[in-house]
């Protein structure tokens, strides 16, 4: 046994423990420890997710210190293995699966007015980040005014804004028949309302800024460029057949 470990002592307040419960115990050290440290000296249950959701959270809001201050501690959702912290500006959530993603702003509010992470869209996969589109310039000078909109991406599906268009969730059939189009960048633009689905026919449609989307299972995937589903957008070029345009074509 090394020098450290013999410095290593029961720690105070557990109580008596005898026979496999006193293998158990964690250790103390006799000096100030790291989180890092504090991972390597203790003994824990291996189901016990907090000691992983905890580091998770406080790295991914040292990555993003605009969320401010925590105003809760690290809490867990229910029964599930789902752990989150809320700041001024934000929140970070934490699963195994996921790992630890922040959702705030409009994103946030629309996520939570549908259930969070007990609605279909389920945990956050990514960030929310700044929807970029045109050129690197162009785009560059929109995020910079706060012009550009932004996304996330959940498990069940994805949520966009823009200035102009109030948060809209798509989801299913209609968003990977989006995302295969090119998502934002293609001719359709982005979602301008959540994405419907006909119980009674298992049809699902999408309105987009320049077009739709509408499947099911009996006639498959329809696309439409037309700027009549949403008010606001701008017309798009068609050929005199009404074909789609080349830009309109999947990206590699």
């Amino acid at each position: 046994m090394d020098e450290r470990s013999e410095r290593m002592t029961q720690p105070r307040g557990f109580g008596q423990a005898t026979g496999a419960q006193a293998g158990l115990l964690p250790k103390r050290l006799d000096r100030a420890v790291s989180w890092s440290d504090f991972r390597t000296a203790v003994r824990y249950d291996p189901a016990n997710r907090m000691l992983l959701a905890v580091p998770a959270i406080s790295a991914k809001r040292a990555e993003h210190p605009w969320l401010g201050e925590a105003v809760t501690v690290h809490t867990r959702m229910g029964d599930a293995e789902v752990y989150r912290r809320e700041y001024e500006h934000g929140a970070v959530y934490w699963s195994e699966r996921t790992g630890a993603h922040e959702v705030h702003g409009e994103i946030a509010a629309r996520w939570r007015a549908v259930g969070a992470e007990r609605s279909f869209l389920e945990l956050p996969t990514t960030d929310a980040q700044w929807l970029a589109v045109g050129t690197d310039a162009a785009a560059a000078a929109a995020v910079h005014a706060g012009e550009s909109g932004g996304f996330a991406h959940f498990q069940g599906g994805s949520i966009y804004w823009t200035p102009r268009h109030p948060a809209a969730i798509v989801h299913g059939m209609v968003r990977d028949i989006w995302a295969l189009l090119g998502w934002e960048r293609s001719a359709l633009g982005v979602p301008v309302t959540d994405v419907v689905v006909d119980r009674a026919t298992g049809t699902m449609s999408g309105c987009f800024e320049h077009g739709s989307i509408t499947w099911s299972a009996a006639r498959g995937p329809e696309v439409t460029v037309d700027p009549g589903c949403a008010s606001d957008a701008t017309g798009v070029e068609r050929d005199s057949l009404d074909r789609l345009h080349a830009g309109f074509a999947p990206r590699a």
